[in-house]
């Protein structure tokens, strides 16, 4: 069994992680996909003026007709440096219809521009490009159509600020049909014990950045919760305890999120089940998910009570 120390994560790449890698790379948000934007120049006039863009978006610049450029590096009027992230000055075309520039915005920032043919600055045609940073992991969550429950609990636990600030993190994201899978009542349960929630709710959390290519098959993580989570990998999958990632690698300006199907729950969580007084042992699950004998020994097994409860253990004794 390997530890996970994150001082420490190898940066051997073998040829299976490369795989990994760019499997997990078909897994994308759509909104946070790049985008191409496009910008027309005329006399005297860039439109749009401004323009708000993610990082890795892409400009387009197209002349509607006269002699004109796009100028980043020194204001026209005044000869002095924009000052911008990153300073760039294209060609001029007099073509109309013609791309003047293309341009990816890598870094975050504000970036000013002008006309540098003539007098075109001083009539106007100036413009500006705001190149907003990469989302947070409260942003993703947020921003996501299958992680609604997700966000009302981590809400509620009122660690929406933490996912939304400073820190590195990875956030294992169960979506809302992995919520609706728990036994009936249990997320309302939940909602109304705010420590048994952030309880869970830390367990998915890790205080460290873990792309898919830094985990390794056996791997034991400690979360947030101080409680540990394994990694299960088998050929071009992984998991978390019981948990298939389906989605890997969102990067966050704070860190990563992984899409996960199942609600990860501590060995020994809080009692969050005071609701419902039924207590009987259903069936037992692997870490693949697969129904075992409750007396399996000598591998992870999870227990499933109908209130909800799981109970995390290992029989040693054969």
């Amino acid at each position: 069994m390997h530890i996970f120390v994150p001082n420490l994560i190898s940066l051997k790449i073998n040829m299976y992680k490369i795989i990994l890698t760019l499997i997990a790379s078909i897994f994308v948000i759509s909104n946070l996909k790049s985008e191409n934007h496009t910008i027309n120049a005329g006399a005297y006039y860039y439109s749009p003026e401004v323009l708000t863009i993610n990082v890795g978006d892409e400009v387009t610049w197209i002349n509607d007709g006269g002699f004109h450029d796009v100028n980043a590096d020194e204001n026209t009027q005044t000869g002095e440096s924009f000052n911008n992230p990153e300073s760039f000055q294209s060609n001029t075309t007099n073509v109309a219809g013609a791309t003047i520039y293309t341009h990816t915005f890598t870094i975050p920032g504000t970036y000013n521009y002008d006309c540098s043919v003539g007098s075109h600055a001083a009539q106007g045609m100036v413009g500006q490009i705001i190149v907003q940073g990469p989302p947070s992991i409260m942003d993703i969550v947020a921003g996501s159509e299958a992680h609604t429950t997700l966000e009302v609990a981590i809400n509620a636990a009122e660690l929406n600020e933490t996912l939304d600030g400073e820190g590195t993190f990875t956030l294992f994201a169960p979506t809302d049909d992995a919520f609706a899978a728990l036994p009936e009542g249990t997320v309302d349960a939940l909602l109304n014990d705010i420590p048994a929630l952030t309880e869970i709710l830390l367990h998915h959390v890790v205080g460290i950045t873990a792309l898919s290519t830094d985990l390794n098959d056996g791997d034991v993580i400690e979360t947030l919760n101080g409680t540990d989570i394994t990694v299960t990998v088998d050929g071009m999958t992984y998991m978390i305890d019981m948990a298939t990632v389906t989605t890997a690698n969102i990067e966050a300006s704070n860190g990563v999120v992984h899409v996960i199907d199942i609600v990860l729950i501590p060995a020994n969580p809080t009692d969050i089940n005071e609701h419902n007084n039924t207590n009987t042992y259903m069936y037992s699950l692997n870490l693949l998910g697969e129904k075992v004998d409750i007396n399996t020994s000598g591998e992870l097994i999870f227990d499933i009570y109908t209130n909800g409860k799981i109970v995390k253990k290992i029989n040693l004794i054969k």
